[in-house]
């Protein structure tokens, strides 16, 4: 049965990891930030900081990714404030996480309009005040979307990263206790629970996407040079280990 329309309006957290947070040797992006401190003789504060941006999907599947920035990659002009600015990020904007939800039309909208008032009135960008991650949960607070990051969770890419990472411990817990669920059912001659109930309630939850789903996603949409969407089943399929 096809998706109906509303079905596809999606609003996607990516994480660019701060790479203290990442596993040695598995990281993969676009810039080498140790190259450019040698070569540029400033501070990025992406190497230090990670980034957070927001993707828009609308109902026929197109997404639009937005993320906010300042006007050059100094850490201590970010420290104590710059020009800010909000732009269209490309396929080649490095991503390795990731937080889905799927919302309504009029989410999409809301979500839509935080966005034209930062392009709008983009401000200053300042890094422990107004960031990548404070704008990216604007626009998830405007849209109204369950669970997401807030509080001091929401000052930085690092905190954003804990948050996902704590919502996929709580999808892998509850996979954990359906599995047990079914397996004592099995030992007692109870009927098992099907897999779908599980796939279901996975679906209908803001999904996390674990870092080797989020990896691949991009390194497939940087070797095509275009945007790539996450593949919902596969990060499902590797959090629940069940095929939809």
């Amino acid at each position: 049965m096809p998706a109906k329309k509303d079905e596809n309006y999606k609003i996607t957290l990516y994480l660019d990891t701060p790479k203290a947070m990442m596993r040695p040797f598995k990281d993969f992006e676009k810039h080498n930030h140790l190259v450019s401190l040698i070569l540029d003789q400033s501070l990025d504060p992406v190497a230090f900081t990670g980034h957070a941006f927001i993707g828009l999907t609308d109902a026929n599947g197109k997404e639009e990714r937005w993320g906010y920035t300042c006007e050059e990659a100094a850490l201590f002009r970010a420290l104590r404030g710059m020009p800010g600015k909000m732009v269209q990020e490309e396929y080649d904007t490095p991503y390795n996480e990731a937080i889905v939800w799927n919302i309504s039309k009029s989410q999409y909208f809301a979500a839509k309009r935080a966005v034209a008032k930062q392009l709008k009135h983009p401000g200053t960008y300042k890094l422990f005040d107004k960031n990548c991650a404070t704008v990216a949960a604007g626009v998830l607070k405007a849209a109204k979307v369950p669970d997401r990051p807030e509080g001091k969770l929401a000052l930085t890419p690092h905190g954003m990263v804990i948050k996902k990472r704590m919502m996929l411990a709580k999808r892998r817990l509850e996979t954990a206790k359906f599995k047990i669920r079914n397996l004592f059912n099995g030992l007692t001659g109870k009927e098992k629970v099907p897999n779908s109930e599980l796939l279901d309630s996975l679906k209908s939850k803001p999904l996390p996407v674990p870092l080797d789903n989020g990896m691949k996603a991009f390194k497939q949409g940087f070797r095509k040079k275009e945007l790539q969407p996450l593949d919902l089943n596969k990060v499902i399929a590797s959090i629940s280990h069940i095929r939809s």
